[in-house]
Order: C-alpha cells, then structure tokens, then sequence
C-alpha cells in the first residue's frame, strides 16, 4: 500500500482543468497552454514504474527501399520529424514495439510496398513510465487483454483520493485515435507525454498500441538511451503482399544478422536458415504464435542466422 502524498491533490481544480483540457479549440491551442492546464492533475499524481531488465526484445518497421546503414531504422533527424503522439515537431523519439507484427499496424504500409522490420535487444536497465494500462482504456480500445505488459492485471495506482480518477483521464486522453487529418490531437498526448516522461529518470514512455486496439505494447525510447543501449539482432527486407483483416501478408526478401564497423547493414543475400552446429544436433521446428520457432534437444530457442 503506497503512503498518500504529503501534498494533498485538490480534486475539484483538477476536475475544472479536466474541463478545461475537454473544451480548447484544439488547432488553436499550444502545447504549453496544454501542460499548464494539466498542472493541477499532477500535483500529487503517482504510478508505479516498470523497469525492463536487459534482454528486452524492440521491434520497428520502416517503409523504404533497402536500407544500408543502421541509422535508417533508428529514430529520424529532427529535421525530419513533425508531431507524434508522443513527440514534438524537431524532437525525435525512437517508437519501437514489443512484438514483430505490431508495427506493421502502426505504420500501415500499402500492399505491394516494402519495408524494412530491425530487432533490437536493449543492454541495460530500462525505466520508463507509462500511460494508457486502465480498465477504461482497454475497453474503450476493444482490447482483449486483461493485464498491463508487465504484471498480473492493469497497471496499479496508489489508491489516495483522485489518483485513479486522473490516470483513467490521462487514458483516455492518451489512447484516443487519431484520424489523418486531425494530427492536432496529438498536442493532447505530446503534453501527456511531456508531463510523465521529461524528467531524466525515465528512458522512454510505455503505452498500449492504438493500432492495435491495445493488445501489444508501443516504446518511445530517448533517443540518449537508443544511441548508448540498444543491440541490433536482425534485419529483415520485405515485400507486403497482401492486407486482410487484421493481418499482413509478407514475402522476406533478404535478411541481416550483423553490421559492419561503421553500422553498414550486412544483408545475406538468402532468407533465414538454421544451422546445426554440430554432428548429430537436432531441431524441432513448429508454428508458436503464428511464426515457426526451433528448439534444441533441451528446449532452447534456436535463432535462425
């Protein structure tokens, strides 16, 4: 049980700001108009933070021709960059996701179109605060899931007067969709985000995928923590071949699993294959979640190369 904090939240301004936040003219408003607003929600707002140990696998898709440099995967030049949902015009973040197929719905490539699909491994300590992991939201995304990405059920809240009241708001606000056309949404989520995650304790945000209806798992990582602790595992190059309903259909083109010194991606030339290291190794190789996984004599996963 989290102790209340010795500020006490004063609910009635914080349900005046919520008010408030509901009835701005969105395109004219700032971001910093935004964030003042919510001043009041956070006086005493608290979460509990997941830390990701070392080991956490990331996923990203890019619409593109080949790439060669590892630096076409990773998060974009800020001269490059307008307003996400979790970022600034010019403030690059990395969004990355916890599953291969999730960002395939994030970016919704046309078929025939290829794209690129990098693998990461993060190599230290992960904290990042987070947003969207309520019971509401859930719902209101038509989510199958019935947790939070990294515990037993939708994420906890210390339980003090209003606290709970003010991050199903913050849900809601954070995982609306947002239509093209309507990107001035996303001055909502930006000053969302701003307020959780600007501090430098974090590393990154953690939200459930709109895309997705909230069954998988979005990162924005800082870029400082992308540059210093991500590990690339694989590249793969691939055609989209068909669209059905919520699902892609893909050709893999070419693979990487290594770069050269100066971050050059080195394709293979040929799809995956798995290798037997030796004589008289076995695999058993099955479909687990849709992707064929091979196993060891032991039980190991052995990744194809």
């Amino acid at each position: 049980m989290s102790e209340s904090p010795s500020f006490k939240l004063d609910l009635s301004a914080a349900r005046s700001a919520i008010a408030a936040i509901k009835g701005l003219d969105l395109p004219g408003a700032s971001i910093e108009e935004i964030k003042d607003l919510l001043t009041p929600l956070f006086q005493s707002y608290g979460a509990s933070a997941p830390r990701f140990q070392p080991g956490l696998r990331l996923f990203r898709v890019r619409s593109c021709e080949k790439p060669s440099s590892i630096r076409e995967l990773s998060y974009p030049p800020a001269e490059a960059v307008g307003l996400g949902r979790v970022n600034r015009s010019g403030s690059p973040v990395l969004y990355c996701c916890t599953s291969r197929e999730a960002p395939f719905f994030e970016s919704r490539p046309p078929v025939a179109k290829t794209v690129a699909i990098v693998q990461w491994e993060t190599t230290a300590p992960l904290l990042v605060n987070h947003v969207g992991y309520t019971r509401q939201a859930f719902d209101a995304l038509g989510s199958a899931r019935q947790q939070a990405g990294w515990g037993p059920q939708p994420a906890e809240f210390p339980s003090w007067d209003g606290n709970e009241e003010i991050a199903e708001f913050l849900a809601r606000l954070f995982t609306q969709r947002v239509a093209k056309g309507e990107e001035h949404f996303y001055k909502l989520t930006v000053a969302v985000a701003e307020k959780l995650f600007a501090d430098d304790l974090f590393d990154g945000l953690l939200y459930p995928t709109v895309a997705m209806r909230g069954n998988a798992d979005n990162f924005a990582v800082k870029p400082r923590y992308a540059d210093k602790h991500l590990r690339f595992l694989k590249a793969e190059f691939v055609r989209i071949a068909a669209e059905r309903d919520f699902a892609y259909d893909i050709t893999v083109l070419d693979t990487a699993t290594e770069l050269g010194s100066d971050g050059s991606i080195l394709w293979s030339g040929r799809l995956d294959q798995w290798v037997l290291r030796n004589q008289g190794d076995e695999l058993t190789v099955e479909v687990e979640n849709g992707r064929w996984v091979a196993r060891d004599a032991r039980g190991n996963i052995v990744e194809p190369s």
